[in-house]
C-alpha cells in the first residue's frame, strides 16, 4: 500500500497553542486555552476562528484567506463563539425534539384508531383511508 506524503507535522498542544500566538491570536491564559486545545481540539475550534482570519483581495481576483488573525482576535472570543454554537445546537434540538415527540403521538393515535396494526400498512397513512 502506497503512502502519500503529507506537509503538516504532529504538534503538541503546547505547539498548537503558540502556531496560534505566532499567527496573532491573542492569548493571556496559557493554561486555559491548552485545556480547550486538549478537549475540544485544534481542527474542531478551527472553525470557529476561520472568519477572523486575514483576508486579502487584489482587483479582479478571489479573496485569499491567510493564516494570519485579525489584530484583536483572542482565543477567549473564540471559546465564546464555541460555547454560543453549542447552545443554540441544543436549544434547536431541545424544540425539535418536543415536535417529533408531538407527531409521533398525532401518527400513533391517529393509527391506533384505524386498527390495532394499521402502522404496518402504508395504505392506512393517506387521508382517503377508512376509519
Amino acid at each position: 500500500m502506497s503512502r502519500s506524503t503529507y506537509g503538516k507535522p504532529f504538534k503538541t498542544i503546547p505547539e498548537q497553542r503558540q502556531l496560534l500566538e505566532s499567527r496573532g491570536m491573542t492569548i493571556p491564559d496559557h493554561t486555559a486555552a491548552e485545556r480547550w486545545l486538549g478537549s475540544v481540539g485544534y481542527y474542531r475550534l478551527s472553525g470557529y476562528w476561520y472568519p477572523y482570519r486575514v483576508r486579502t483581495q487584489a482587483a479582479g481576483a478571489p479573496p485569499v484567506i491567510g493564516d494570519d488573525f485579525q489584530p484583536g482576535t483572542s482565543f477567549e472570543q473564540i471559546v465564546e463563539l464555541y460555547d454560543f454554537d453549542r447552545t443554540l445546537k441544543l436549544l434547536v434540538l431541545d424544540a425539535i425534539e418536543s415536535v417529533e415527540v408531538a407527531m409521533r403521538l398525532r401518527v400513533g393515535h391517529t393509527l391506533g384508531r384505524r386498527g390495532a396494526f394499521a402502522h404496518t400498512d402504508p395504505n392506512m397513512l393517506r387521508p382517503s383511508s377508512s376509519g
